[in-house]
């Protein structure tokens, strides 16, 4: 592992790919629960399914490439309590983001089988209990994913934070372009 200024173009391209994802996740779950039942709101929901696995495969490439490239430093200066916030943060978005799709996935598995990767390939875990199991599970992720909503406006608030009033080249770290 070696210290860099900025993070690999590998864990740029995973974050922000996750990044996008998520963010169209969050108007789809809230159309699929308002639609009329129909097909609009099932392909919606197949479209979240598939979209959700696709952000825990990226999640788990985004692991194990932190694991071999590891992380810049954190910016010098800061006070103790910001470096503790951030890493708490990571830890709490990278186990979210992790977490929900699972949770999602667990959830559907149980009550509305069969779960199908973008309409074709059967991905469905072997969980019992049927609906009142499937509900209780969805709910959870429903509360997990509205945690990461909060915890991604966080995120993005303290990145904004330190390029446009710190000015520290914290966000630079996880954008494209020259390294420094």
């Amino acid at each position: 592992m070696t210290l860099r200024a900025t993070y690999a173009p590998s864990q740029k391209v995973l974050h922000w790919a996750v990044a996008v994802l998520v963010f169209a996740l969050v108007p789809m779950a809230l159309a699929m629960a308002n639609w009329p039942d129909g097909a609009v709101k099932n392909a919606l929901y197949e479209w979240h399914k598939s979209v959700g696995l696709t952000v825990l495969a990226l999640a788990l490439a985004r692991l194990l490439v932190r694991a071999a490239r590891g992380a810049p430093p954190l910016v010098a200066g800061l006070p103790a309590w910001q470096h503790q916030a951030a890493r708490a943060s990571h830890l709490a978005l990278y186990a979210l983001i992790m977490l929900v799709p699972l949770l999602g996935w667990a959830g559907t598995s149980a009550c509305c089988a069969p779960v199908m990767l973008y309409f074709t390939l059967p991905l469905t875990l072997p969980i019992s209990g049927g609906m009142p199991v499937g509900e209780a599970i969805l709910k959870v992720h429903q509360v997990a994913a509205f945690t990461l909503v909060g915890l991604v406006a966080l995120h993005v608030g303290a990145a904004l934070h330190h390029h446009l009033v710190r000015r520290d080249g914290t966000l630079r770290r996880m954008w494209f372009g020259r390294e420094g």
